[in-house]
């Protein structure tokens, strides 16, 4: 499988994956592995339990009025109105649910009794101790050792537990970084995907086993499983030291031999209390079925010559970078829709899947880096046939405006009209001094025909950024290496062939229809779709084929950089940049540097040269 195919992996393989263990990786506790606490919930307990919902509850309402300016003696009329309260933080609401959680059953703890945890906590502390497991921080989810503790330790312990489980669930499901768009780049507008915290601690209050609830959080994408998979054999072969599996026979668990301590080396595995370390017991034959799974070989546990040579090879995986694709994997919805669009920025490819299939795959060109295609998720709504373009604010007043101070080369080169905004009527642009008048009183549009920017078809879901998928006039884009030179919004070398795969199962219509409508049917013709389809525009610049080959992208626009820095928690080395959704300013015409014509050229040969070097296209 290649391209962004492999982006979304069968369901076969991912039923196969996603039992295994690795070394290293302990498998998460049971029951059955955890002695049993005795002693009762009664007065004692609860008491406890309305300590540590003291110690949890907020220090003042979550709605964050608490963090108003204090009122002051004066109640003039005029007086400046306060600014609005922030929103409460990822804590604050986890401290809110938990408060009304424990309110709700009576005060009655979840993790403690009078004698100190229960079978259940120690369950949940085990799993919170193997978040390294999942590329998360284990140092973000601390709870204090019980040791025949007094009261308000117990409380304090009660407390810790349940504020470390919210925290894991956060960052589980819906990753560390609570706010991407304002903390590491306003291009990466994703929002975490946190389970509901009432049925979350609902799901807690209800299992015997709360170490698989939290397992259960981590994302099911067959993508995201391999890459930790791959994540944890990049640090496993990096510990082993170089270690190597000599040739030699087929072992199988519940054998002895020397091969088997290398074995262990190799994959991180230790041996249990009393168990000799060239003993294949069930642990490690797990650990092996695990790489068989990666690498793409009979997941059988058993140590073949395949096998040993998969293990001898070099691992080229960076930890970091695929860290931080599993950190932004944990961003994307949980169901992306039977059928549904994704389109990987750092790829440059676009992917339908339907059911599961890959129905549609074609290359893209995507946004330059100081004009950057946002990565986001949202359902496509319409399909536009020769559509017209109306030019966005932000192109108006930074690129036309300079070009109308210059001449107006770009309105004669790309065909652009001007309307007011307040009529329909064409307004001559040519007439118009344009270092006294406001851009504001006026839009910029872009007529169908051979050179509109979208070509003849356009792919919309309306959104806050501004950009689409279409098509382009300008095909030899599409055999470079390196395409990011648009405004932001994606073109499509072959979008009749995509626009044929979505309206063939919205609307049963074939590619002849399609060919009709493009020859014979009206400009600007818009076709509803009778089913929104999701369209996910992701970041991903490591992906996992098959036989465990790590296949990487370069990191055009510094998401990866980000948000391996972030893991780190190295803030200070984060450029977030500017606001691109910024409002403009439409009423001050842009400064434009003076620059002399060449010989024999007009200025409106200087606007040409002013727009060429904005990139090819918008």
């Amino acid at each position: 499988m290649g391209r962004l195919r492999c982006a979304a992996l069968s369901v076969l393989v991912l039923s196969v994956i996603c039992p295994a263990t690795f070394a290293a990786e302990p498998a998460p506790a049971t029951a059955s592995d955890v002695p049993v606490q005795t002693g009762s919930i009664g007065g004692k307990d609860t008491a406890i339990g309305a300590a540590a919902r003291k110690l949890i509850e907020p220090a003042t309402v979550a709605d964050g009025a608490h963090l108003l300016p204090a009122a002051s003696g004066s109640t003039s009329s005029d007086a400046p109105a306060a600014a609005a309260p922030p929103k409460p933080s990822p804590e604050d609401l986890d401290r809110t649910a938990l408060s009304s959680f424990y309110q709700a059953r009576g005060d009655a703890p979840l993790w403690v009794t009078a004698d100190g945890f229960t079978a259940k906590a120690r369950l949940a502390l085990a799993e919170l101790r193997r978040a390294g497991a999942w590329a998360l921080d284990p140092a973000d989810f601390k709870v204090p050792e019980l040791a025949g503790a007094p009261p308000e330790a117990l409380a304090e312990a009660e407390s810790a537990l349940s504020l470390a489980v919210m925290a894991y669930a956060r960052h589980a499901r819906g990753g560390k970084i609570a706010k991407p768009a304002e903390q590491l780049s306003s291009y990466f507008d994703r929002r975490p995907q946190w389970k509901d915290r009432t049925e979350l601690l609902s799901e807690l209050a209800n299992t015997d086993n709360p170490a698989k609830v939290l397992v259960d959080l981590h994302p099911k994408h067959p993508q995201f499983m391999v890459l930790r998979q791959a994540w944890l054999e990049t640090l496993r072969a990096k510990s082993a030291g170089g270690a190597k599996l000599p040739a030699g026979s087929d072992l199988k668990p519940g054998e002895s031999h020397a091969d088997v301590e290398t074995l262990r080396k190799r994959l991180g595995v230790t041996a249990a209390d009393g168990t000799s370390v060239q003993f294949y017991d069930d642990e490690l034959a797990e650990a092996v079925r695990g790489f068989q799974n990666l690498k793409g070989l009979a997941s059988d546990g058993v140590l073949t010559a395949e096998t040993r040579a998969k293990l001898n090879q070099p691992i080229k995986g960076n930890a970091d970078q695929l860290a931080a694709n599993m950190q932004m994997w944990r961003y994307i919805p949980a169901d992306l829709g039977d059928m549904h669009v994704m389109l990987n920025v750092p790829e440059y490819e676009i992917l339908i899947l339907k059911s599961g299939e890959e129905v549609f795959h074609e290359r893209v060109t995507v946004g330059l880096v100081n004009k950057q295609t946002p990565i986001f998720s949202d359902q496509i709504e319409l399909v536009t046939f020769k559509s017209r373009w109306r030019v966005p604010d932000s192109i108006k007043v930074r690129e036309i405006w300079p070009s109308l101070l210059s001449g107006g080369g770009m309105m004669r080169q790309h065909g652009l009209e001007m309307r007011r905004l307040d009529n329909e009527e064409l307004v001559d642009w040519r007439k118009i001094d344009w270092s006294k008048t406001p851009m504001s009183d006026y839009v910029v549009w872009q007529p169908p025909g051979k050179i509109n920017q979208l070509g003849l078809v356009k792919f919309s879901f309306p959104n806050k950024h501004y950009v689409f998928m279409h098509d382009t006039p300008d095909k030899h884009m599409f055999a470079w290496t390196r395409r990011a030179n648009s405004h932001g919004c994606m073109r499509i070398r072959n979008p009749l062939k995509m626009a044929e795969v979505i309206l063939a199962a919205d609307k049963g219509w074939d590619r002849a229809k399609i060919d009709d409508l493009v020859r014979n049917g009206p400009d600007h013709n818009l076709v509803p779709l009778d089913k929104k389809i999701p369209v996910h525009i992701v970041y991903f610049t490591a992906r996992v084929e098959e036989g465990g080959k790590i296949k990487t992208f370069g990191d055009i626009y510094g998401h990866e950089k980000r948000f391996a820095l972030a893991l780190k928690g190295q803030w200070n080395k984060i450029k977030v940049g500017p606001d691109h959704l910024a409002p403009v300013d439409e009423t001050r015409p842009p400064v434009v540097a003076q620059r002399k014509a060449p010989k024999g050229k007009s200025d409106d040969s200087v606007a040409g040269l002013i727009n060429s070097s904005l990139g090819s296209g918008f």
